[in-house]
């Protein structure tokens, strides 16, 4: 018994896949706000699929299995794709501008997901997180789609520009005191009333997570180009 505990990880990362399949699904049939919730629950197993898995030393126990691979796959469909298509459906893009972000999008964050063992290595990563999920705080705050247009423009030449981030901010399972962890703290204050009152919860929320992650995709790399923060990759928890 006790060895399906350790393949517990695997098994949250791939309802991970499941809800991300749903929140498809939803979209088709025009749920949209069924596709918010299923997209907000793929967003929870990332947040906490990672930080079992190495609690439990499943890499160790499972070798045989890699939770790097199913992880990317679903962060893929469940964080990056089903959500761009999402907001596209629903016209939070620019006539006309909808179909090249998706595709952009997807391309743009499967490359990067393909270095991850070189940015571990080095300790920092080259070109900003695709964390296209973002674009949901548009979403939630109501903004005119130029809005939306120019950050996920702007968002997909981040991640493929030379630019260096400091890789521990970028870990969304990194759950130690401080800088490091701000988004992933934010968003588990923040997650039940955004997955109960989706848009009608209070804006405030909203604009204090797009704060966050302005602040990691300007500042950050600043820090670390200043050597304020060092590249360095010390996740454990």
């Amino acid at each position: 018994m006790k060895k399906y505990l350790y393949y517990s990880p695997h098994l949250l990362t791939l309802a991970g896949l499941a809800f991300a399949s749903l929140a498809l699904m939803a979209l088709f049939e025009g749920r949209h706000d069924t596709t918010v919730r299923y997209s907000l629950l793929v967003l929870l197993v990332d947040r906490l699929d990672g930080t079992l898995a190495r609690r439990l030393g499943v890499r160790e126990k499972f070798p045989g299995t890699s939770g790097e691979i199913l992880d990317i796959i679903t962060d893929l469909v469940g964080l990056t794709f089903v959500p761009m298509m999402l907001f596209w459906r629903v016209g939070l893009f620019l006539q006309g501008t909808g179909a090249v972000l998706v595709a952009a999008a997807a391309i743009v964050a499967s490359w990067k997901y393909s270095r991850k063992e070189t940015f571990l290595k080095d300790g920092y990563s080259v070109g900003a997180p695709p964390v296209f999920f973002s674009v949901f705080l548009f979403y939630f705050l109501a903004l005119r789609p130029v809005f939306a247009t120019a950050y996920t423009a702007i968002l997909i030449l981040l991640v493929v520009s030379p630019i260096k981030y400091p890789i521990t901010s970028l870990v969304t399972t990194h759950w130690k005191p401080g800088y490091k962890s701000i988004t992933n703290y934010l968003t588990a204050i923040f997650f039940l009333p955004t997955f109960i009152l989706l848009e009608s919860a209070p804006s405030v929320i909203f604009w204090i997570m797009l704060t966050a992650i302005l602040v990691q995709l300007t500042v950050y790399p600043l820090l670390l180009c200043c050597r304020v923060i060092k590249p360095v990759f010390d996740r454990k928890t």
